[in-house]
């Protein structure tokens, strides 16, 4: 499905180069499953820390493994999840210089924030998979999981942040800001 074609240089990039559309839906189908693997991720964290007091309190055993598994769950979390808050463009931000600046000195921007955050994590996953090399052959205490699997997820996260970061920079998103009452 065809999306419309955004209004100034946005539409111009995207008429010249007609794949682009294809590759932004390719970018927001997975970030659509990812979401959903996320959403498993916190379920079964919930599920697991219930099990957790359950063990510890009802029947005097505590799990030995799942502190450090909720811990890894818990730290892995934002990292994936953040990609998909850049595509929607729902970082936390102050908005006061766009509302106070003109429609062009706004894009200027708004296209300067996206360019230092895509370099931001351009950086954190170059450096990540440099620290994967730095913790290969360790393994985690409860689990004897090798850290490397637990580390990935900084170059992977960062990755999809870069690759959301460039889609939102192509294809703004529509950011709908309501008032308190």
């Amino acid at each position: 499905m065809k999306r419309p074609q955004a209004d100034g240089w946005t539409g111009r990039l995207r008429a010249r180069f007609g794949f682009i559309d294809t590759v932004l839906a390719v970018v927001d189908g997975l970030n659509k499953g990812l979401l959903w693997v996320l959403c498993g991720l916190l379920a079964g964290m919930a599920a697991l820390g219930f099990a957790q007091v359950i063990a510890r309190y009802f029947l005097g055993a505590p799990l030995t493994w799942s502190e450090e598994i909720l811990r890894f769950a818990l730290i892995s979390l934002p990292f994936l999840g953040v990609g998909i808050v850049m595509r929607k463009g729902q970082l936390i931000a102050v908005e006061f210089l766009v509302g106070v600046l003109p429609g062009g000195l706004a894009e200027a921007l708004r296209i300067a924030v996206l360019a230092l955050s895509g370099l931001f994590w351009l950086l954190l996953a170059v450096h990540g998979f440099a620290v994967l090399d730095v913790v290969h052959g360790m393994r985690t205490g409860a689990t004897e999981m090798p850290i490397w699997i637990i580390y990935s997820v900084i170059p992977f996260g960062a990755s999809l942040a870069l690759v959301n970061t460039v889609a939102a920079l192509v294809d703004p998103p529509e950011i709908i800001l309501t008032e308190s009452d």
